[in-house]
């Protein structure tokens, strides 16, 4: 029983590390790019909108809105500035080491906004139950079902909208997408967006649960998405919700039975022996054989 109720822990938490992932894996996956300054930029969407509530007391609703406007926003701010410019054959180098300037720049921001370094986050559903022997917290409930409503609807929009086909478009030959007039810089734009979007959801729900948020969750959000990803599968959007679940799992289990100083260690011996074994992650051997079958036909 209690090996049940950590999984059950563990897969709860670990769907917050699966939005994170396809965060990732939409930037990375779709439009080869790495951002790392992703975490930053929702650090910066929660300091603002504690910010603001301690200005005109918008309350929890209100935060987490703004969280989402404002995320969205600082990531196209990110995307213009670190990856619009460049492209070629060097582009997305440059653009992941212009993004990590813009890391310290964002932290720098949050820090101003949050000189006490720690600040309360307002949380929600704070009751729990027991269903039989298990302990259940309704807000980790809450965020398990969240991640799954928005997992479905971040593959609704990805493979069943003219934006998700122009974006799978762009990320196969960006070249031959202009040439059908298909503006790369919106469709761009709109892919960053939409990850800020899922980064706040997660960040909002991770917050709330853990009622408080210091300097330091920025660079939480991006070795956990990152790590997440790299699990699963790079570049994998099934894979980046299968790594967060597993990363879930094995926190829980680590913290569990070994204890909390071996969670960080342990999840890195794990994926350095996934990625030995399987380099590309455990879907992303099958990604990579499928691109290299679709690549044939063409």
């Amino acid at each position: 029983m209690e090996f049940l109720q950590t999984c059950i822990d563990g897969l709860l938490f670990g769907s917050a590390y699966s939005l994170l992932a396809l965060s990732f894996s939409l930037l990375f996956g779709v439009m080869k790019r790495i951002n790392l300054a992703f975490g930053s930029t929702l650090l910066l969407s929660a300091v603002f909108s504690l910010w603001i509530d301690s200005l005109f007391s918008i309350g929890i609703f209100g935060i987490f809105f703004l969280m989402i406007a404002s995320s969205a926003l600082i990531n196209i701010y990110v995307e213009k500035l670190c990856f619009y410019p460049h492209s070629g054959k060097y582009g997305a180098t440059v653009s992941m080491i212009s993004s990590f300037a813009i890391w310290m720049q964002l932290d720098e921001m949050s820090s101003f906004l949050l000189p006490d370094r720690t600040a309360s986050f307002p949380s929600f559903l704070p009751d729990s139950f027991f269903l039989k022997d298990l302990f259940i917290r309704i807000d980790q409930l809450f965020l398990f079902l969240i991640a799954v409503f928005m997992t479905s609807i971040f593959f609704y929009v990805l493979y069943k909208t003219n934006y998700g086909l122009l974006l799978r478009g762009v990320s196969f030959d960006g070249e031959l997408a202009k040439k059908l007039g298909v503006n790369s810089g919106k469709i761009s734009s709109f892919a960053f967006a939409f990850s800020g979007i899922f980064g706040a959801i997660a960040a909002f729900l991770i917050l709330s649960t853990e009622s408080q948020v210091t300097p330091f969750f920025g660079f939480w959000c991006t070795l956990k998405g990152l790590v997440a990803m790299m699990l699963g599968g790079i570049g994998s959007l099934p894979g980046a919700i299968i790594g967060g679940l597993f990363l879930g799992l094995v926190e829980s289990n680590v913290i569990n039975y070994l204890g909390a100083e071996y969670r960080d260690i342990c999840t890195y011996l794990i994926l350095l022996f996934i990625l030995v074994v399987k380099p590309g992650g455990i879907m992303g051997s099958a990604l990579l054989r499928d691109e290299r079958a679709a690549s044939e036909r063409i």
